[in-house]
């Protein structure tokens, strides 16, 4: 059986405190390390509430979350902050780059922010673009990049400081339809390469359907937790 990265416990969140609205309820699960999975649901149905708890950018309003082992429910922020740096890398819809900054530059961030030694910084960064196809652009601005290579940017970014689970908020929401594809693609390649596991919240059922776990959300509740058999398409 697979360790368990993230052990999520009946975890509710509820905005407000005169007119309250009730984000999700008591939703329980568990990821395991190298798994790749998806969290579907409509617009508003709590699927990137639930992202933000498990990534430690919020926090519960009732349940426990424990990640790679460690209760993260009763940290402090600065806890947080260092238990999301050490396991987890984001991809979001919009890539964040700072525009002002280089390739290499903006792929070292999470590297520089962990303290990771610099004799480390820039061969894993390197590496890091050289898995994603991206060698050769390293002085490049981030500006000057197309849609697709600024999202795979910032998924090297992501991997910088080898983490055990990528989640990833609608990450090819601006992107066409060959570029998706190429990350879906990128992203099953660092799933079995790197044992890396992957959570991506997605509205898109065609997407979801390339994961191997599907975890749909409606009205803030887990309305199905399926194993999917995937079939890897050709081409």
């Amino acid at each position: 059986m697979a360790e368990t990265l993230v052990h999520a416990e009946e975890i509710g969140k509820t905005y407000g405190t005169v007119v309250k609205t009730v984000a999700l309820r008591e939703v329980s699960f568990e990821i395991g390390a190298g798994e790749f999975a998806s969290v579907i649901g409509q617009s508003g149905s709590g699927k990137s509430t639930l992202l933000n708890l498990i990534g430690l950018l919020d926090t519960p309003t009732t349940g426990r979350i424990v990640l790679n082992g460690h209760d993260a429910t009763a940290a402090s922020r600065k806890q947080r902050a260092a238990l999301r740096n050490d396991f987890i890398g984001f991809v979001f819809q919009f890539h964040y780059l700072l525009p002002e900054f280089s390739v290499l530059e903006n792929v070292l961030m999470p590297g520089r922010i962990a303290g990771v030694a610099p004799s480390e910084l820039v061969p894993r960064a390197e590496e890091n673009l050289a898995l994603l196809g991206l060698e050769g652009l390293e002085k490049k601005n981030a500006n000057d990049l197309s849609g697709g290579q600024k999202q795979r940017v910032a998924i090297a970014r992501a991997l910088m400081n080898r983490p055990a689970l990528v989640l990833a908020d609608e990450p090819t929401g601006n992107l066409d339809t060959e570029n998706t594809k190429a990350v879906y693609k990128l992203f099953r390649e660092i799933n079995a390469e790197l044992g890396t596991a992957f959570v991506i919240v997605t509205h898109d059922r065609s997407v979801a359907q390339q994961t191997d776990r599907i975890l749909e959300v409606s009205d803030g509740a887990l309305l199905q937790d399926v194993r999917n058999a995937y079939v890897a398409p050709r081409g």
